[in-house]
């Protein structure tokens, strides 16, 4: 039954993420304090569906870090189902980004350098040597959303 359920989506709850919209906008983010782990874009808590099950949200909570639309669908459905070995790279993932944001911030307030020289700077510490001019402004555009970040949290 469980099954027939889920094909016609029945029994169904708005999504806790996008609040129903299948899509995660700035405020989404702002409201689950995610600014600097997700972008927006379809939400990856109900697959854009806008709804999930209800045990969904007993299972894994709204605001998981790890579960983003570029996880494969084998990985999604272990973290979803609780997957002890999918958590713990989810933890490993959650501790990899904070490493990087603390090093934008060290780099940044310490070392007084530029939003670029640490883009630089942290493709050269991760092996990266090589990297186009979009993959750089992207991490320029993420380091000045890291500095934002730090300096609205100093104000409060």
């Amino acid at each position: 039954m469980n099954f027939i359920n889920r094909i016609f989506r029945r029994n169904l709850v708005e999504c806790p993420r996008c609040l129903g919209k299948g899509k995660v906008d700035l405020e989404d983010i702002k409201r689950l304090k995610k600014e600097l782990f997700w972008g927006p874009g379809r939400c990856a808590y109900c697959n854009g569906i806008g709804k999930v099950p209800p045990d969904m949200i007993g299972k894994i909570g709204a605001d998981f870090e790890y579960l983003t639309t570029d996880l494969p669908f084998w990985e999604r459905h272990k973290v979803i189902n609780g997957d002890g070995e999918a958590l713990k790279r989810a933890s490993e993932h959650k501790d990899a980004i904070k490493r990087i944001i603390e090093d934008i911030e060290h780099l940044y307030y310490l070392e007084n350098k530029e939003a670029s020289e640490i883009a630089d700077q942290l493709f050269h510490d991760r092996g990266r040597f090589v990297y186009s001019a979009s993959e750089k402004q992207e991490l320029i555009d993420y380091v000045g959303k890291v500095i934002q970040s730090k300096l609205k949290t100093k104000r409060s």
